[in-house]
């Protein structure tokens, strides 16, 4: 082969070279690059949130709840007072729904022998419902004309009744004795400081 072949045989090599190269160095990097999106898509998507026991709800009361009209079992409902907020995200914000039932209801006996009790069991997230635990709260009569309040957490409300049909009024609640025949009524408005008896986990 003669000198003039074997150069132009070269030149030929090195460009073939040069023009591959360039085309391989960046289909590793398309390839590098699709790796870590898949990654990190998965990552962002992975499980659920699991807020724990004790986490605090604010609860708004926003329908009355009376011995006089709401029987054990009756379906109440109520909204969320504050954001439930987690980790930095809002998981139910201010007004959500929350549900809940009756769990005791004695009234219309001699004074001192009313309660009212309830629980909470739902909470509205991303617009479905999920499962929650606490502990039943409410108001109890006692001797003397008063009322206290009875189970886990606080009741939060305003001054309620008439005075003159013997309201005795204990942290914002009251119970109606005398013309109400010792029924007892929490107020709408009142507001349910109670913690989670059991994680709440959102799938």
């Amino acid at each position: 082969m003669s000198s003039t072949k074997i150069i132009i045989v070269l030149v030929s090599a090195i460009l073939f070279s040069v023009e591959i190269l360039p085309v391989n160095q960046t289909a590793s990097i398309v390839a590098k690059d699709s790796t870590v999106s898949k990654e990190t898509t998965t990552d962002s998507n992975a499980g659920g949130v699991t807020i724990p026991e004790g986490t605090k709800l604010m609860v708004n009361i926003n329908t009355p709840i009376s011995t006089a009209s709401n029987p054990a079992g009756t379906v109440i409902k109520a909204i969320l007072e504050t954001d439930l907020v987690f980790d930095g995200k809002v998981i139910s914000p201010k007004g959500s729904p929350v549900y809940g039932k009756v769990t005791e209801c004695r009234g219309g006996k001699v004074l001192g022998g009313s309660k009212l009790t309830f629980q909470f069991t739902d909470i509205t997230v991303n617009g479905q419902l999920t499962p929650i635990v606490t502990d039943p709260i409410g108001v109890e009569g006692g001797q003397g004309n008063t009322a206290k309040m009875v189970g886990a957490g606080a009741l939060i409300g305003g001054a309620f009744g008439d005075g003159g049909e013997g309201a005795a009024i204990a942290g914002g609640l009251a119970i109606l004795t005398a013309g109400k025949k010792n029924h007892i009524q929490i107020p709408a408005g009142t507001i349910a400081d109670i913690p989670l008896k059991a994680p709440l986990v959102i799938k």
